[in-house]
């Protein structure tokens, strides 16, 4: 079995030398200041090897500086061990308390030499101990020397340690601080077992820092308020504020772009009015210009006129000339093909064969006839003279036709003069009508023809082709307006990063700058700061010291002991009561040649004038370290300020360019609207004019139509009035010709009764002939077949020489009239072709002109209205920069814009700018003041709320454009979102880590109930029982909540969102609900620093003594005697210790530890022993103290602690019992 089995002090604490043996119960007994607690924390030093967990008031000395005042000071342990015994070694070395292992059990000489002298040197010790045994290095780390002591020793530097230890656990720290804990206090109640065990379980002070939550959350519910403004949907689902905003943003973004259009309209202005002034003489030039070219173009249409006319009369004479002679033509036609002249041409053209046959019948008659020719001449003559007499008859006869049929040829040329002369009157007098109809119908057809050409030309007219151009090129303008400000914005944006965040290098650079321009003087402060402690620390204890004690009774002591005796440890010690010997001039016997040491000691006067000197210098540092700050504090801000002001340049242009852009889906739906208004214009236009040319097409038509009806009235009147005289004529003609012909066939009938005659007379002579002939015998048959040829051929010469003048007259009209009609014809088409080409040629020369006169009108017109304009303008720029209201006499010069505007135009969008600014800028306050109502003073936006120049809104705006425009509410939501989520988290995890021993804190104390029934008391006490309830700490409980939420939504709470307001709506109002819960708490209990792990649970005893029941408890106070209440709490602390010491490891067996306890005098001498075996069937060995001995046969050592003369402790062993 392993455990700690002596303790020796060599020159430490006081005790020059002790001995005290550990493997039994120890009692320490002694008056109080005799050195017992001193023996107990060295003992308590083996466990814990903590120097700042050892009890030691902090008036007192330090550890190193009490237990190992000297090189030579030693604290040796000897542990005890199966293979034999083990000695731990501590020793300081540089200010430094360590340990060394030795492999042997203790011996004394190994540190003490034949004079008694404890060695000083470790090289000495060593020689003692010897190279056979084992010692190893300086363990300077603390915590590996627990490790060693108490078996943690996996890791491959230990191996070499292993076997020094009395126990091997990993997780051994429980045992070090429960024995500890039972040391340092001294009263038994909940707190003081809850912290035991508490701090058994871990080194670490957990608990929840609630100034630390105190500072985070305090603004909380501002916070989370301003930023749910931002979420938060009314009834419409719309978010209030972004609507709000949105609102300011618009309306500043309108406002700064109307003020800049204002800008930019004046320059415009200033453009448009120059080049008016410069415009108007060139327009009255130009005016002038196209009134002469007008005049000119009125005299040629004159002149046209007047050439068209002529030519034109002359073209339809010369027609009419030919219209007569084609009527003419008709006329003779017509006449001689009721004459059937062609018959008579072919009669008449055979008179010379009908002469040459008369001839050769007369001939042959002759010849016939000749020897009868006296009966023949007889007859002959007879018959010629009968025929001689009719001739002479028809001749008369004949002369008096010729005499009728000429005086009716007079009459008839009489009459037909007059009826030409009447047709002539109708002709004209008609053809005047007619030549007005055809003039106005000339006129119509060119209409006609000028509507159907202006009615092919609306097909391709485009009489709003330049408005929507100019539309759809302010489109692709705007679009490509669009582009550009977007891309502008965005570099600008890109800008704005590149400032700030070479802005926030350039600041971390100055800060780094300053922080170690701080940090070198802060160094300096800290050497000043130690040095003064150090000052402070020997002023301090000073009174009472053996530099005071000099001072007072050795003069002139700086110059002897002040040289050589150590300041701190020697001249300010309080405890080397110092008194006067006879050699003056020797050190401890020695004398020295002080001479030779250059040392001068420091009065309490030099001291302080040292300290003031430190002091002075701390000031000055601190106040270079003020100095420092403020530096830097006007650096970054002078820098930030730098920065600032090219942000807000650009930002001023990247709000114009965004407040531009945002006009250009309106102006783009303007000028798309516009144009299709324009386009339906024209369809409208095309339409109207379609049907305008159609109406007056079908109007023309309709005159045309009308005007060919009255022609073809007034041509059916001419002929109507023609057939009249034609009538008359014919009707006049007839009667002549009925007259001639009743004459004709009166003398006729006398003709042809005389011819009768005759031919009855010639038939007698004839027939007397023939019968004269006959009675001579000649061929009468043939005679008479001659004679009636020669009739017949007379007959037919008779009518040639009656018709022969017609056919006279028919071959002159022939040759004149019908022969030349081809001509005639194509000469009247000649003329009618010339008369349509003159007709032709006028009407595209005159519309030429006339569109040249129309447009030269049309060009005046504008020029002229141009002209107005421009004057208008001009009138309009000097009354409008006359009106203040518009035009304010401080107004700053803005230049010129290039525009095609006017200037009316221009004036009335400045007059329309300027009026809409005013509302604008009192809507534009409105709504910034309708924002501002949602926040407070002091809102987490820092969002100014007291706006009072004009210059305040727009900067309060501004600021709001970037605020959206840059999402800065996300990195607000994010910010806070993440912070309160984090502290949520941060919640959860120190609650879990002050409840993750929760588990452990039950079984420890079911192990102390289990460990009291099974190894009970046997004496007063009956029962010890402890239980653990849960806290009623109503903050504890909340946060215990927090934990669980945290807990239950662990999954979900990486992307918690405290303003989210989507499926998570329910986890995000629990989540904020704890959060202003808690910050309830803390404001309600402002003094609350902390909740520790003794917080998350209650604890209660219950101890029955004989028949008194405590019940169930939070203070163990009088359940008997004071004896009883300690001797509970001496049963409590050992079966703490007990637990913790039976989860160790039982590698090496059973070990035994110590436990060291005050106050064990005040229990009843018949319960010391059931204490002692209570403790010791454990295998815990007591340490106790008291004043006086009593028990001594229950203890196995006993010691007395007395001061000797020098005030060193001394410690006799009083009686040891061997004790089975």
């Amino acid at each position: 079995m392993r455990y700690l089995s002596k303790i020796v002090f060599l020159n430490s604490a006081h005790i020059p030398y002790a001995e005290v043996k550990l493997d039994g119960n120890v009692h320490f007994i002694g008056t109080q200041g005799v050195g017992k607690s001193t023996l107990l924390r060295a003992l308590l030093f083996f466990y814990n090897a903590d120097k700042l967990k050892l009890g030691i008031p902090k008036e007192k000395k330090s550890f190193d500086a009490f237990y190992f005042p000297y090189g030579n000071s030693y604290i040796i342990y000897e542990v005890m061990r199966e293979n034999g015994a083990y000695c731990v070694v501590a020793a300081k070395s540089q200010g430094r308390v360590f340990f060394r292992f030795v492999d042997a059990p203790f011996q004394r000489d190994w540190f003490i030499d034949g004079r008694n002298a404890v060695y000083a040197e470790w090289g000495r010790v060593r020689e003692h101990i010897g190279p056979k045994i084992q010692t190893t290095a300086q363990v300077t780390s603390y915590e590996m020397y627990r490790d060693i002591i108490f078996g943690n020793n996996r890791k491959q530097e230990m191996i070499p340690f292993r076997k020094f230890a009395i126990v091997e656990s990993a997780k051994y720290q429980n045992i070090p601080r429960t024995i500890q804990n039972v040391f340092l206090n001294s009263k038994l109640d909940a707190d003081f077992i809850k912290d035991t065990i508490i701090r058994s379980m871990s080194d670490e002070d957990i608990s929840v820092d609630l100034d630390f939550y105190r500072s985070q959350i305090k603004e909380f519910e501002q916070e989370y308020r301003d930023v749910m403004l931002w979420f938060e949907k009314n009834k419409n689902g719309e978010v209030t504020v972004r609507k709000m905003a949105g609102k300011v943003m618009n309306a500043y973004r309108d406002l700064i772009y109307t003020h800049k259009q204002i800008d930019e309209g004046r320059a415009e202005l200033n453009f448009a009015k120059k080049r008016a002034l410069h415009d108007i003489p060139q327009v009255k030039e130009d005016i002038a210009r196209k009134e002469t070219e007008r005049e000119r173009l009125l005299r040629l249409m004159g002149e046209l006129q007047q050439k068209y006319t002529k030519e034109r009369d002359g073209l339809i004479t010369d027609i009419g000339v030919i219209n007569d002679l084609l009527k003419q033509i008709r006329d003779k036609r017509l006449h001689y093909e009721r004459l059937q002249i062609d018959g008579i041409v072919r009669r008449v053209a055979r008179e010379e064969i009908l002469n040459q046959e008369l001839e050769q019948v007369r001939r042959m008659k002759s010849e016939l006839t000749k020897a009868y020719e006296d009966v023949i001449g007889k007859y002959r003559l007879l018959s010629d003279n009968l025929e001689a007499d009719f001739r002479t008859f028809e001749n008369t006869q004949q002369a008096r036709i010729f005499a009728r049929k000429s005086e009716i040829a007079v009459k008839q040329e009489e009459l037909m003069q007059l009826v030409r002369k009447e047709e002539e009157k109708i002709r004209t007098a008609q053809e005047e009508k007619i030549q007005t109809v055809d003039n106005r119908m000339q006129q119509l057809r060119d209409e006609q023809a000028q509507w159907n050409l202006k009615l092919q030309k609306v097909r391709y007219e485009r009489p709003h082709q330049k408005e929507m151009e100019d539309c759809e090129e302010g489109i692709n303008e705007l679009r490509k307006k669009d582009k550009e400000l977007e891309l502008g914005i965005r570099q600008q944006q890109a800008d704005i990063n590149r400032l700030r965040q070479e802005c926030e290098w350039k600041v971390k650079e100055l800060k780094w700058e300053f922080q170690t321009k701080a940090e070198d003087i802060r160094k300096e402060r800290r050497v000043v700061e130690e040095q003064l402690q150090v000052l402070d620390a020997l002023i301090e204890k000073r009174k009472g010291s053996l530099c005071e004690w000099l001072e007072q009774n050795k003069p002139g002591w700086q110059e002897t002991i002040g040289k050589v005796a150590d300041e701190e440890s020697v001249l300010y010690s309080h405890e080397l009561h110092p008194q006067l010997a006879k050699e003056e001039t020797t050190l401890f016997g020695v004398s020295l040649n002080l001479s030779a040491i250059d040392r001068s000691v420091r009065t309490p006067e030099e001291m302080k004038r040292e300290r003031d000197g430190r002091q002075a210098a701390w000031q000055l540092c601190t106040d270079r370290l003020k100095r420092l700050a403020e530096e830097e504090s006007e650096a970054v801000s002078s820098l930030e300020k730098k920065y600032a002001k090219q942000i807000r340049v650009i930002l001023e242009e990247q709000h114009l360019r965004e407040a531009e852009r945002m006009q250009i889906p309106a102006k783009l739906k303007n000028l798309q609207a516009d144009h299709a208004s324009w386009k339906i214009k024209e369809e409208e236009w095309k339409r109207s004019r379609t049907e305008e040319f159609r109406a007056k097409l079908e109007e023309t038509a309709h005159r045309i139509y009308v005007l060919t009806e009255k022609k073809k009235k007034v041509l059916a009147e001419r002929e109507s009035k023609l057939k009249v005289c034609q009538k008359i004529y014919k009707d006049a003609k007839a009667e002549l010709q009925n007259e001639q012909e009743l004459f004709v066939a009166g003398v006729q009938q006398e003709i042809d009764s005389r011819k009768l005659q005759t031919r009855e007379r010639k038939n007698e002579l004839k027939q007397a002939q023939e019968n004269e002939l006959n009675g001579r015998g000649a061929d009468t048959t043939t005679i008479r077949k001659y004679d009636d040829r020669l009739a017949e051929i007379r007959k037919e010469l008779d009518y040639i020489h009656e018709y022969r003048p017609q056919v006279l007259y028919y071959e002159r009209d022939k040759a004149e009239l019908f022969d030349k009609e081809p001509a005639t014809r194509n000469r009247k088409k000649e003329l009618d072709a010339k008369l349509d080409a003159v007709d032709e040629r006028f009407a595209l020369k005159k519309e030429k002109l006339q569109i040249q006169i129309k447009g030269m009108e049309e060009i005046l017109d504008r020029i002229r209205k141009e002209l107005r304009l421009l004057e208008d303008g001009l009138n309009k720029v000097d009354m409008f920069r006359k009106d203040e209201t518009f035009c304010p006499p401080d107004m700053a010069e803005v230049g010129e814009k290039p525009t095609r505007k006017g200037c009316d135009v221009i004036v009335e969008e400045l007059k329309s700018l300027i009026v809409s600014t005013i509302r604008k800028t009192e809507d534009f306050k409105k709504v910034v003041t309708q924002f501002n109502g949602n926040f407070s003073g002091k809102n987490t936006f820092h969002f100014r709320t007291e706006l009072i120049g004009e210059q305040d809104y727009y900067d309060f705006a501004s600021n709001l454009c970037e605020f959206v425009d840059n999402d800065k509410i996300s990195e607000y939501q994010k910010h806070i979102s993440e912070r309160y989520t984090d502290i949520i988290r941060r919640i959860s995890k120190e609650v879990g880590d002050l409840t993750r021993n929760e588990s452990e804190i039950h079984k420890t104390i079911q192990a102390i109930n289990d460990d009291f029934v099974e190894r009970n008391f046997a004496g007063v006490i009956k029962e010890i029982a402890l239980r653990a309830l849960q806290s009623s700490d109503k903050l504890m409980q909340l946060l215990l909540e927090i934990k669980r939420f945290n807990d239950e939504n662990q999954h979900n709470m990486g992307k918690v969102d405290l303003f989210s307001q989507t499926s998570r709506e329910d986890v995000n109002a629990t989540a904020v609900r704890y959060l202003l819960s808690f910050m309830k708490y803390l404001l309600d209990e402002p003094g609350r620093k902390r909740l520790a792990l003794a917080d998350t649970f209650k604890l209660e005893f219950r101890v029955k003594e004989n028949d008194n029941d405590t019940g169930w408890v939070e203070k163990i106070a009088n359940v008997g005697s004071d004896g009883t209440d300690i001797l509970v709490k001496a049963m409590v602390n050992i079966m703490l210790i007990n637990v913790f010491k039976e989860k160790a490891s039982r590698k090496f067996g059973d070990f035994k530890i110590h436990c060291m306890m005050d106050e064990i005098g005040k229990l009843h001498p018949n319960n010391v022993k059931g204490i002692l075996d209570f403790a010791n069937c454990r295998n815990i060995l007591l340490v106790n103290s008291s004043p006086t001995t009593y028990n001594v046969e229950d203890y196995r050592y006993t010691y007395l602690l007395s001061k000797d003369g020098h005030s060193n402790t001394q410690v006799v062993p009083l009686l040891t019992y061997n004790q089975k």
